[in-house]
């Protein structure tokens, strides 16, 4: 092959089958896929057979709507139907191009209907936020659709009461002043709804019921008014995502409900403030059934002395009875290693365990004044002469957790203690 000719590779590359063809084109975006049809006149219509179609206004000042109409057309509205469209990614970009003139929203209206028509499972909007009317009210009428990821919906109230998404398995989607009511309402018309990934933001109090969701990634976004309060009622939840930023002091939501079937859960937490060790613990409580724990906490850059992240002094510690990794990257100063040797006492099955020391930042006036013993890492030191992190296995077995538990006693010289139950 090394010596072969351009010409060639490219007869040996169209020799090969369409159906190999295509699945190799659909691999591009599909601004690149069309320019293969300039390859020969084996390539000519090849792309627009492809079952992903990528369409994308990427820059609305040097937008040209003559030219995405083009390729619009090419890839979608003139599709031959025996060609089924599995997959549409649609970047509409900026908020002014999808009310453009030239574009109304009618016209990506007309897309999506095209694609339904072709037995569309699989849609992506993203870059702007999404205008109720048209566009949503065909969205939610495509009963094809398998998984959706759309942009901020300002308004649950914008998307049809009565929708017909019943294949529906995966949602993806960013809400502002979301009603709860409103949301939860639209999650039970999705009977096949198993992954959930939802950004709330301007929302002070929120609940999430679901009899099918099996896996949440949720995140709540520091802004103004702040989420004061989180509660979930999903009962076949096996899989949590939650990630959590808080700044200015502002207090961590509390989170509440009953998840009997958790197997995993990861848990993100940055900018916590001194005081949050109340909500952090009723979080733990939360996932106490999960047998894999991920946690990586950050403390707030304007607290200028260590202090307790994970756990109340004085009040009972949750257990764990189901543990069997624990992962947890944070600053392990005195008070949160403290906090894990009291998690390992109410972890029986405890097989895994990885601590990752993160230093906190240093570029505040207040970060500045910290004492570096203070906020530098009391892990034990590892094999490799490294006391930022530790990795310990087989913890199930006494003797290996007894041999950890006397390296972290000399390490562990907070006089605060937990009630060990």
């Amino acid at each position: 092959m090394a010596t072969s000719s351009d010409s060639d590779q490219i007869d040996l590359l169209s020799s090969l089958p369409d159906a190999l063809l295509i699945a190799i084109i659909s691999l591009l975006p599909t601004r690149v896929a069309a320019r293969t049809s300039v390859l020969s006149r084996r390539f000519r219509h090849l792309w627009k057979a492809c079952h992903d179609v990528d369409l994308g206004i990427d820059d609305v000042i040097n937008f040209e709507s003559s030219r995405f109409e083009a390729m619009a057309n090419g890839a979608l509205l003139s599709r031959d139907p025996s060609n089924p469209l599995l997959r549409l990614c649609l970047h509409v970009g900026n908020p002014l191009s999808i009310r453009n003139n030239d574009l109304p929203a009618s016209f990506f209206s007309s897309l999506l209907v095209k694609a339904h028509s072709l037995g569309l499972r699989h849609l992506t909007l993203c870059g702007a936020h999404l205008d109720p009317g048209s566009i949503i009210s065909t969205i939610f009428s495509i009963d094809s659709l398998q998984t959706l990821e759309l942009p901020t919906i300002a308004q649950v109230a914008s998307i049809p009461a009565a929708i017909t998404l019943t294949h529906l398995r995966c949602l993806s989607l960013v809400l502002n002043y979301a009603n709860p009511a409103e949301f939860n309402q639209l999650l039970s018309q999705l009977p096949a709804l198993e992954d959930l990934d939802l950004e709330i933001s301007f929302t002070e109090v929120f609940t999430l019921s679901s009899q099918t969701i099996r896996r949440l990634h949720l995140f709540v976004g520091r802004t103004f008014p702040f989420t004061k309060f989180v509660a979930f009622s999903l009962p076949s939840l096996e899989v949590l995502c939650l990630k959590i930023t808080t700044f200015e002091s502002l207090p961590l939501p509390r989170i509440e409900g009953t998840l009997p079937l958790l197997r995993k859960a990861v848990i993100i937490l940055e900018g916590l403030s001194n005081g949050a060790a109340s909500a952090v613990a009723q979080l733990l409580k939360l996932v106490s059934n999960a047998e894999e724990l991920s946690l990586d906490i950050s403390e707030s850059w304007e607290e200028k002395d260590p202090f307790p992240v994970l756990l109340e002094p004085g009040k009972d510690v949750p257990d764990f009875p189901n543990l069997k990794l624990l992962d947890a990257s944070m600053c392990f100063h005195k008070h949160n290693l403290k906090s894990i040797v009291a998690l390992l006492h109410h972890s029986p099955d405890l097989e895994s365990l990885k601590l990752v020391h993160e230093a906190p930042p240093s570029f505040t006036f207040q970060t500045n004044q910290r004492k570096s013993d203070d906020w530098g890492s009391k892990l034990p030191t590892n094999a490799a002469g490294n006391h930022n992190y530790t990795h310990l296995t087989n913890l199930h077995l006494d003797h290996n957790r007894e041999e950890f538990m006397k390296l972290v006693d000399k390490k562990c010289t907070c006089k605060q203690h937990w009630k060990h139950t």
